[in-house]
């Protein structure tokens, strides 16, 4: 068989550690940056993984700073790795419209890695539906160089020191989550994603994927209100983790979601909350879960985060729906943002 190829649209930390297990998978990798992230791509990359504590390094790829020169091949998948917000931007606009004319002749598929934003990549792309499937990382990655993280033991601060990049495999939880569907292109980019042997990949339905990604964004926002505390003193807010509550299940019961986010629903609870977050705050270290989310989701990602709330919002009203919760909590939220 041919060696799978995939170009990775941006070097950030879920591109260099999606493309290092692809690599490991056996497939044939390159990045599309910008011009100024080139340097930095001309040395290994040196990733920490904190499931071992041992740095790993990462040289077998390409670069390019342009389509023109990236897409001189057929890729059999394009990775685009921007999130929703930067996703509509007008550069980011220009970028996918390129990629998707170089890649319409060909039988590559774009994995689309921003939340609430497929249609949007798809249209913009001119590719049919059958091209582009949603996934992103399960996992925590960051670049070592945009935070620094409290140091749990047993961390290795001297090789976490060295490395550009840093990830941790949260529990059993995957390294690749995506949607099932299209069924053939879901099917193939797992089995080569699970041929790492360090990572998996899973497959989920459509609008179970939808549910959790426009939730979870509820508990992000309580966190940010409360200022980013561990997950004991978030659940003595009770006000706050009322509001979160409330909001999520009101999300998950907008009708898009179906059947299974209306079931998912009844089991939404602060009480229900506050034992999630314990668990994953335990699952996470010895990273900080709550650190990473404040440099995360209360910087990185944020205003996608604010948009997946503002759509969820908009869809709620739209068909006539009570959603004070979600009303509360947005409102809340885009003052503290503001402020």
């Amino acid at each position: 068989m041919a060696q799978p190829s995939v170009l990775i649209v941006g070097a950030g930390a879920l591109g260099v550690v999606t493309g290092y297990h692809l690599h490991l998978a056996g497939a044939q990798v390159a990045f599309l940056v910008r011009q100024g992230r080139l340097p930095a791509l001309d040395e290994p990359q040196h990733l920490y993984c904190y499931d071992d504590h041992e740095l790993k390094s990462f040289s077998e790829y390409r670069s390019f700073a342009s389509v023109n020169d990236a897409m001189t091949q057929d890729y059999d998948w394009v990775i685009v790795t921007m999130d929703g917000a930067t996703c509509r931007g007008e550069e980011a606009t220009a970028l996918l419209k390129e990629l998707g004319e170089a890649m319409r002749g060909g039988k590559g598929v774009a994995v689309i890695s921003g939340v609430g934003v497929r249609e949007y990549c798809r249209d913009t792309m001119g590719l049919p539906d059958d091209r582009v499937i949603e996934g992103t990382m399960g996992l925590l990655s960051y670049q070592t160089d945009r935070v620094t993280l409290p140091l749990n033991p047993p961390t290795d601060p001297e090789k976490l020191a060295q490395a550009s990049m840093a990830y941790h495999h949260m529990g059993k939880n995957p390294g690749f989550m995506m949607v099932n569907q299209p069924k053939a292109a879901a099917k193939a980019f797992a089995e080569l994603y699970d041929r790492s042997g360090v990572s998996k990949c899973s497959k989920v339905p459509a609008k179970l994927y939808a549910t959790f990604t426009s939730s979870i964004f509820a508990i992000m926002a309580m966190f940010d209100l409360a200022g980013w505390p561990q997950a004991g003193e978030m659940a003595e807010d009770e006000e706050l983790m009322a509001l979160g509550a409330g909001a999520m299940k009101e999300i998950m019961r907008l009708p898009e979601h179906g059947l299974m986010g209306k079931i998912g629903s009844l089991f939404i609870s602060p009480a229900r909350l506050a034992k999630n977050n314990l668990k994953m705050e335990q699952d996470c270290l010895p990273v900080d879960y709550s650190a990473f989310n404040k440099f995360h989701h209360g910087g990185k990602v944020r205003e996608q985060d604010m948009d997946v709330l503002r759509k969820s919002l908009a869809s709620g009203r739209a068909q006539g729906r009570a959603m004070p919760a979600l009303e509360e909590l947005l409102g809340r939220y885009e003052a503290h943002v503001a402020g």
